[in-house]
């Protein structure tokens, strides 16, 4: 998974209870109103369903029937956080561990929202506080993991996220799991790998798997034999990688595996290597199309007559609203002096409707695979992407590439920079306020006029 968009939260909960249907825990609270369990379970309720508006005036029914209900003040700072409403949720949770401080998860959450105020110092005591409460509770380390990252302490962070493993560290039903290969060891350093095949194998999303693509020249140079196993759309491009010395195979997930000896999630190399945000390798570029493939999208898509920009606006993984833009918002940029290609794998009919008024070339349905994409961005001056596959995949060819963010992304990006350290080619558009994109588009819209 393109990993968190930001630290997790946890959900409005209570002691486990048997689902009970909305209109029973309605009838529940008109018989006994001032019973405060009453209030919870229909605000639990109506946030599974959806309703969270409605959820949190019952969070706050039930604290105003008893002002020491802890858990009333938690799930009200929940809801308040998904609304934006950062230092309200912060108040919240600051009530909940006044009346309860062992309360972990209201600890560690009010780490996460201190964090979204840009508190770090304060955020990363709570997480700190909430392990000292709970020590195997494995949230707030995933929370400081992040939190670590995201300000640049490479060298700690990468050994916390491997608490990314560990049940609801990341969240419930959000599990990674970690796979096992019976009779192979998995390595995390340490080990000599001279003489060794070892297994790079797929972990969360498309985007991940690019961008940590980067560290298998690392391991190549400790002696190893590498087999990559990743996802399908993936396996033509990394075919370049066959290049390098030491890589044997790259296979599809589900294809048969070859031997090896050891074994490693992808995304614990930087960990098993000790690399820090100053040793980060960000040679670029370190992907490439195939050849055939890159001939033939040069030849369909004809000389470029002016600038050609190719771009995305929305994720294909889910409707994250941190991780989409209205296209009406984004269609702003478009200018006749300049080629646009859409590359979006799946849009709307009013989105289609949109792209042709405006005489987009939308080839997003054409692209097999990431082998294509990437042969399609050759043949283009600049990508604009929202932080999806795409934008990692123009950094790893060294293409030109502007990234929109929301104002709290993910750790990737680190914090109040403009650039990246992984990507020298990339410039990161941040939005100021979560969720609002306009800002960005009419800064984009006024670089893209110095390119004509």
């Amino acid at each position: 998974m393109s990993t968190a968009l930001s630290a997790p939260q946890h959900p409005p909960t209570q002691p486990q209870r048997d689902p009970v249907p909305l209109a029973e825990l309605e009838a529940m609270v008109r018989r006994q109103p001032a019973r405060r369990e009453h209030w919870l379970n229909l605000g639990l309720g109506l946030n599974e369903a959806g309703r969270p508006d409605q959820a949190l005036a019952c969070f706050q029914q039930a604290a105003e029937r008893d002002p020491g209900f802890a858990q009333a003040h938690y799930n009200c700072g929940v809801i308040l956080y998904h609304q934006g409403k950062i230092a309200e949720a912060v108040a919240r949770y600051r009530t909940a561990l006044e009346i309860q401080p062992n309360f972990v998860m209201a600890r560690a959450n009010l780490g996460i929202a201190l964090e979204a105020m840009d508190e770090s110092d304060a955020a990363l005591a709570a997480y700190d506080e909430a392990s000292a409460i709970d020590p195997n509770a494995p949230g707030p380390y995933w929370n400081k993991a992040l939190l670590l990252l995201r300000n640049g302490h490479y060298d700690q962070g990468w050994r916390y996220y491997e608490w990314r493993f560990s049940a609801d560290s990341i969240g419930p039903g959000q599990i990674i799991p970690r796979r096992t290969f019976p009779g192979r060891r998995l390595w995390l350093g340490g080990e000599t790998l001279k003489g060794k095949t070892i297994l790079l194998h797929e972990e969360q999303g498309l985007g991940d798997m690019i961008q940590f693509m980067r560290f298998v020249p690392m391991i190549a140079a400790l002696g190893a034999t590498i087999i990559i196993e990743t996802f399908t759309p993936l396996t033509r491009l990394f075919q370049s990688l066959l290049a390098t010395a030491g890589v044997q195979a790259v296979i599809g997930v589900g294809d048969k595996l070859p031997q090896f000896d050891l074994y490693c999630p992808m995304m614990s190399l930087p960990c098993a290597l000790g690399v820090t945000l100053e040793t980060l390798p960000a040679d670029c570029p370190y992907l490439s199309a195939p050849g055939e493939t890159n001939l033939a999208w040069q030849k369909q898509l004809g000389a470029a007559k002016k600038p050609r920009v190719a771009f995305v606006w929305k994720s294909n993984s889910g409707p994250g609203a941190a991780r989409s833009i209205p296209f009406k918002t984004f269609s702003a940029l478009f200018s006749p002096e300049i080629e646009f290609i859409s590359l979006q794998k799946s849009a709307t009919d009013a989105e289609h409707a949109l792209l042709d008024e405006h005489g987009i070339n939308h080839i997003g349905h054409k692209l097999s695979d990431f082998a294509d994409t990437a042969a399609v961005l050759e043949q283009c001056d600049l990508v604009i992407s929202i932080d999806t596959a795409l934008a990692h995949l123009a950094g790893a060819l060294g293409k030109p590439v502007w990234i929109l963010l929301p104002a709290r992304a993910e750790w990737r990006w680190l914090k109040h920079t403009d650039t990246s350290p992984w990507y020298p080619s990339a410039r990161l558009f941040r939005s100021k306020e979560q969720n609002t994109w306009s800002d960005i588009i009419q800064n984009m819209k006024a670089e893209l006029a110095t390119r004509k």
